[in-house]
C-alpha cells in the first residue's frame, strides 16, 4: 500500500443475547458518561474513516446466494482457513509473497521501471464467548523495487478491538496503528525522491443503546498523526507541521424499518489541533461540522443501498486559511444479479487536510466501480475501474487519478492460494493553477502512467 488517506476502526460485532441483569437506567448511564466528554471535547478531528463501514456492515455471511451475501463476503468451508484454536482463542497466521513489475516506479511523465517482491506478513488472534469478542493483529508489508532500490518501503499495522454485550445494548472500543510511506505516485505530493513515513494512531470508543427499532449511540475517537520530513530534487521537504490531534466527538441516530433497512443520522463536532507552523504560516487549528443522513436498504437481496449524505464545513482558528464547505457523502450499491457475480458502485466526497502549507485542506471526491464473479468454487474473478479528484480551493484547480485493474485469484486449498493482477493507473493535473501548487516550495507531482502487473502466492493456517 503506497498510502493511506484514512483508516477505519470497525466496531466487532457480536451475537444478540437475552437481556442481562443490567437495566435500562443503567444503560442510559453507560451512554451519558461517552456523550458528556463529547459536548466538551474540541481538540481532534476525524482521520477520515469509512463512517459507512462503521454503521452499517456489508459482512452478511453466507455459503450460497442468501440474501445480502455478496461473491467477497461468502463463507466457502472448503477453502477458508481454519486458523489455530486454543481454547477460547484462535490464531490466524497468514503469509503473501509477490512478485512482479512496475512500469513506472518514480511516477514521472517518462517511468522508470523496475521488478518488485513484496511481502506481507499477518498474525491475528480472535476471542469469541458469549457476551464478548475480541481481536487483534499485526501485519507488516515489506516492498523491495530491484532497480530503484530508494523507493522500497516497508508499512506495519497493529490493530485491538472488543465489544461486549449489556442486554441489546453494544459496547465497543478499538486502536490503531498505521506506520504508513507516501510516495511520489500519491495524490496531493510534490515529486518526492523517496517514500515519505508518517503514522496515525487512532482510539475509537462508542456505546450502543437500542430501544425497540431505535439505536443512539454517541462515540469518540481520537486520533494523532505525525510526520516525517523528505527531499524533493535534494531539497528539503518538510512535512512535520502537519502533526496534529484530532478527535471526533459524533452520535448517530438510527431507525430500523425492516430487517436490513435501516435509517440513520449522523452528528459530527470535531476539531483539529496542531502542534508546529510552517515558517511565515499560523497553525491549521480547526473546527469541522458535518450532518449525514442515509438509509440501508436491501431490496430482497438483489440490491443494497448504502447511502449517507450531507454537509461538512471546517473553519480555521487563523484568518489566513479560508473556511472550506461541501457536500459530503459515502455511498455504496450492491447489485447480485446472480448468486455468482457482485457489482459494486462506491463514491466517497469529504474534506481532507493537504500537504500544501498555503491551503490547509481541499475536497476530495473518489468513485469506484468492481465486479467479482465466482467463475468456479474454487476461481474467484475481479474487475474495478476507480476515479479520484482533489479541488483545491482559492481557484488553484485539481488533480485526478484514475485507476483500471483485473484480478484472478485460484483457491488450491484452504491454506494456499494463487493470485495474478494488473493495475493501471493515471495522475493528471487539470483546471486552475493546479500546476503552480507549491509544496514545501516544490510543485505538484507530474502527470504519469503507470502499469503494474504481480504474481502472488497466498498462504494462511
Amino acid at each position: 500500500m503506497d498510502w493511506v488517506q484514512s483508516a477505519s476502526c470497525l466496531p466487532v460485532s457480536v451475537r444478540k443475547e437475552p437481556d442481562s441483569s443490567i437495566g435500562r437506567p443503567l444503560r442510559l448511564v453507560f451512554g451519558a458518561l461517552l456523550v458528556a466528554p463529547l459536548m466538551v471535547l474540541h481538540i481532534i478531528h476525524p482521520a477520515q474513516a469509512q463512517l459507512l463501514d462503521q454503521l452499517i456492515s456489508t459482512d452478511i455471511p453466507g455459503v450460497a446466494d442468501e440474501a445480502g451475501v455478496t461473491v467477497l463476503s461468502r463463507s466457502r468451508p472448503e477453502y477458508d482457513s481454519l486458523g489455530v484454536r486454543v481454547g477460547s482463542f484462535t490464531i490466524r497466521p497468514q503469509l503473501q509473497e509477490s512478485g512482479g513489475y512496475d512500469d513506472n516506479v518514480l511516477g514521472t511523465r517518462v517511468g522508470a521501471g523496475s521488478a518488485f517482491v513484496e511481502t506481507n506478513a499477518r498474525v491475528g488472534v480472535d476471542y469469541d464467548s458469549a457476551l464478548a469478542k475480541a481481536n487483534a493483529f499485526v501485519s507488516v508489508d515489506d516492498m523491495r523495487y530491484l532497480s530503484e532500490s530508494r523507493q522500497s518501503y516497508t508499512n506495519w499495522t497493529a490493530h485491538l478491538a472488543g465489544s461486549y454485550v449489556f442486554g441489546d445494548d453494544l459496547l465497543t472500543a478499538s486502536y490503531d496503528h498505521f506506520n504508513l510511506n507516501q510516495s511520489a505516485l500519491s495524490l496531493d505530493a510534490p515529486q518526492l525522491d523517496a517514500p515519505l513515513e508518517y503514522r496515525v494512531n487512532i482510539l475509537r470508543i462508542a456505546y450502543k443503546a437500542v430501544f425497540n427499532r431505535v439505536f443512539v449511540q454517541p462515540a469518540l475517537s481520537l486520533a494523532s498523526y505525525d510526520y516525517d520530513n523528505g527531499t524533493v530534487a535534494g531539497a528539503p521537504y518538510l512535512q512535520n507541521y502537519r502533526n496534529r490531534l484530532v478527535g471526533t466527538p459524533s452520535v448517530t441516530v438510527g431507525y430500523e424499518l425492516a430487517p436490513r433497512r435501516n435509517l440513520v443520522v449522523v452528528l459530527r463536532d470535531a476539531a483539529g489541533d496542531y502542534s508546529t507552523a510552517e515558517p511565515g504560516f499560523a497553525k491549521r487549528n480547526f473546527n469541522d461540522k458535518s450532518i449525514l443522513g442515509g438509509i440501508d436498504f436491501d431490496a430482497d437481496g438483489v440490491w443494497r443501498y448504502r447511502v449517507l449524505v450531507g454537509y461538512e464545513s471546517r473553519s480555521f482558528s487563523s484568518s489566513q486559511y479560508k473556511t472550506i464547505q461541501a457536500p459530503i457523502v459515502e455511498g455504496a450499491v450492491i447489485w447480485s444479479p446472480t448468486g455468482l457475480t457482485t457489482v459494486t458502485l462506491l463514491a466517497t466526497r469529504h474534506i481532507q487536510d493537504s500537504a500544501d502549507e498555503t491551503i490547509a485542506a481541499f475536497t476530495e471526491t473518489g468513485v469506484r466501480l468492481q465486479v467479482d464473479h465466482e467463475y468456479r468454487r474454487d476461481v474467484l474473478l475481479q474487475a474495478y475501474g476507480a476515479a479520484y479528484e482533489d479541488d483545491y480551493t482559492q481557484g488553484l484547480g485539481s488533480q485526478n487519478l484514475y485507476r483500471l485493474g483485473a484480478s484472478a485469484t485460484w483457491l488450491l486449498n484452504r491454506n494456499m492460494s494463487l493470485v495474478g493482477a494488473y493495475d493501471f493507473a493515471i495522475r493528471r493535473s487539470g483546471g486552475g493553477a493546479s500546476q503552480n501548487l507549491v509544496f514545501g516550495q516544490q510543485s505538484l507531482g507530474q502527470n504519469y502512467t503507470d502499469n503494474r502487473f504481480v504474481l502472488t502466492l497466498r498462504l494462511a493456517l
